[in-house]
């Protein structure tokens, strides 16, 4: 049984992409760049705000990514919750593992991290947030993970992991995790697991659930 579960957020257990595309677009349109594609923007999402402004504004635009890091977030603290949801059967797995200690471990800062599941209805299942580069390193750096883990006396056996992308399962692998669930309906492509394979790959947040169950988790 696993004691320790920890979530990513953007693409894992709400639906981001939306908004974060428009706040990505409006700066774009306010600098007076080209607009990207949706998947484009997508791609860039997973290693921080700073990460995501730089990639969109390209490596030309360096000396300009203070002021698009001012426009990103004034934007996106408006309409983060526009569009934002929760992927269906995220309650229910929530529910599952509400007398385990659950987590959210993101790159996303605060205030929009907490903002947002607060927003979403969900921020009382977690005992503890943490949003990007407040106490630890991003992702994939271990840092955090270790520490959280350490904090509870968990071990890597009794941690669960789940994400949507590359930057998760790395995570994970360097804290010694061996139970990595991504879900493959969130921002990451198929061809970039080929570095980082997780445990097991599920569709829909129900699948995840049968999965959780059959394994006695």
């Amino acid at each position: 049984m696993k004691r320790l579960i920890i979530y990513d957020l953007d693409g894992t257990l709400a639906d981001t992409g939306a908004d974060i595309i428009q706040a990505a677009g409006i700066m774009l349109e306010k600098m007076g760049l080209p607009r990207l594609s949706d998947r484009e923007i997508l791609n860039y999402v997973g290693r921080g705000v700073r990460a995501l402004v730089a990639d969109c504004l390209g490596a030309d635009q360096t000396e300009r990514i203070e002021e698009g890091m001012r426009i990103y977030r004034t934007t996106y603290a408006e309409h983060m919750l526009d569009n934002t949801a929760l992927y269906p059967g995220v309650p229910k797995v929530l529910e599952h593992f509400k007398e385990r200690r659950q987590m959210v471990l993101t790159n996303k800062p605060n205030p929009y991290s907490a903002e947002i599941l607060k927003g979403l209805g969900v921020a009382d299942y977690f005992y503890r947030i943490v949003a990007g580069a407040e106490e630890f390193p991003k992702k994939p750096d271990p840092a955090g993970l270790k520490a959280v883990m350490v904090g509870e006396g968990a071990g890597p056996a009794e941690t669960l992991y789940i994400g949507d992308s590359p930057v998760d399962v790395e995570t994970a692998r360097g804290a010694g995790l061996t139970d990595v669930i991504v879900v493959d309906h969130g921002y990451g492509v198929a061809a970039d697991f080929e570095s980082w394979p997780p445990d097991h790959f599920v569709p829909s947040w129900g699948d995840l659930l049968a999965l959780v169950r059959r394994q006695g988790w």
